[in-house]
């Protein structure tokens, strides 16, 4: 097996010409040059330059070719050195993210993938779209590493988790609704609306905030229509099926017939949030949670 140490020392000689300079640049003493660049040349059974008697050196045939396959050989070492002390601080390797859709509309994610990219280029990050609960599930069995999801109340142990995005909430419905007459809706206006409801497996989140919705405008709880992702929930609505309660990131889904109004007298926000193991590898971490800080 070739040594880092005797390519080093041996394209050290081939640049310098000289043993003296090689070991100079090098930092280590001149006997140390000789045993080395020996040891190399015992080991390829060639000699690989030609000693001058004022210590002034050539390259010998054999070391005229093997220089290009020694810079080669040399570089992938100090690539593998590097990626390895990468992986152990946590800076290399796979990095599975689980994200929910508003964190793509908003723009949370792509500046979180552009701060990786420029921090830690040597990551391999790998995406997965999936809702909240699914999320907590899959960080704790360690099917993922990091979640931009909903906030809870409460967090299974070993996870940590930080508000990173914050946004007002609207409504989303048909161009041809009557409440597309007002620039902003009021919420006595939504009474007998039924509510197009993605997310429909959570209890918190949007389901609260529509609750609280019809709380603040002294109306029952509206008759949902359930659906399990913001896509199809949009088209329900442009489709005239009911109103979304939906992030205002949700107006960068450019979907025909489906129209945007914000709240008048309702100033409601939902939030995502960073969750983490607390082993998730902590330079990613470090990078995602400044790049997000809110």
């Amino acid at each position: 097996m070739l040594d880092g140490d005797q390519l080093e020392v041996f394209l050290a000689i081939a640049e310098t010409r000289h043993f003296v300079r090689a070991a100079d640049r090098l930092g280590i003493a001149q006997s140390v040059v000789s045993k080395r660049l020996q040891r190399l040349e015992d080991r390829l059974g060639a000699r690989l330059v030609t000693r001058g008697s004022r210590k002034d050196v050539t390259l010998t045939r054999a070391g005229q070719l093997f220089l290009d396959e020694a810079r080669a050989a040399l570089a992938s070492l100090r690539q593998a050195e590097r990626i390895g002390r990468n992986i152990a601080r946590g800076a290399a390797g796979p990095l599975r993210i689980g994200y929910v859709f508003s964190a793509a509309m908003s723009g949370t994610l792509a500046r979180a993938l552009r701060a990786l990219r420029d921090a830690l280029p040597d990551l391999d990050v790998r995406l997965s779209l999936m809702e909240t609960p699914v999320q907590f599930d899959r960080i704790v069995s360690g099917e993922i590493d990091i979640g931009l999801t909903r906030p809870r109340p409460s967090y299974p142990p070993a996870i940590t988790a930080r508000t990173v995005h914050r946004e007002r909430l609207v409504l989303a419905l048909a161009d041809d609704h009557p409440l597309t007459r007002h620039a902003a809706v009021r919420l006595a206006d939504l009474a007998g609306e039924p509510f197009i409801m993605p997310q429909f497996h959570e209890e918190v989140g949007l389901a609260e905030a529509v609750r609280d919705l019809s709380r603040a405008g002294g109306f029952p709880m509206p008759t949902l229509h359930r659906t399990d992702d913001f896509i199809s929930a949009a088209v329900l609505a442009a489709a005239g099926r009911g109103v979304v309660l939906a992030p205002a990131s949700l107006q960068h889904l450019a979907l025909d017939g489906l129209t945007f109004r914000p709240l008048a007298d309702h100033a409601a926000t939902v939030e995502l949030a960073l969750v983490c193991r607390d082993d998730t590898p902590a330079a990613a971490r470090g990078v995602i949670e400044k790049a997000l800080a809110l």
